[in-house]
């Protein structure tokens, strides 16, 4: 995996790059839609990351806090849409660099 392209944008192509990587209308340069297709992979292992905590969290709170348990089910699954949703785009971006 590598990040050549998207580590020498500069700050606000760096926005134009979240922008093209989590919203599928803008249409942008060759470049900034090859720094989204790096970083896609490491927004699926950041969020996956994620997932696993909040896993653990609502298996502890499970027995001990019921609301917490319910609050950590809920972002939960926030972050499994939000994974499905990165998967997509990081094939869909993916496809277009060929």
């Amino acid at each position: 995996m590598r990040l050549d392209v998207y580590r020498s944008c500069t700050w606000r192509e760096k926005r134009q790059v979240l922008e093209t990587f989590w919203h599928s209308g803008p249409h942008t340069s060759a470049r900034i839609q090859e720094a989204a297709a790096q970083y896609g992979p490491y927004a699926i292992a950041a969020l996956a990351l994620v997932a696993i905590e909040l896993a653990v969290i609502f298996g502890v709170a499970l027995s001990h806090h019921a609301l917490i348990s319910w609050i950590a089910l809920v972002i939960e699954v926030a972050v499994l849409v939000s994974i499905r949703w990165a998967v997509v785009r990081t094939r869909s971006l993916s496809c277009r660099s060929i």
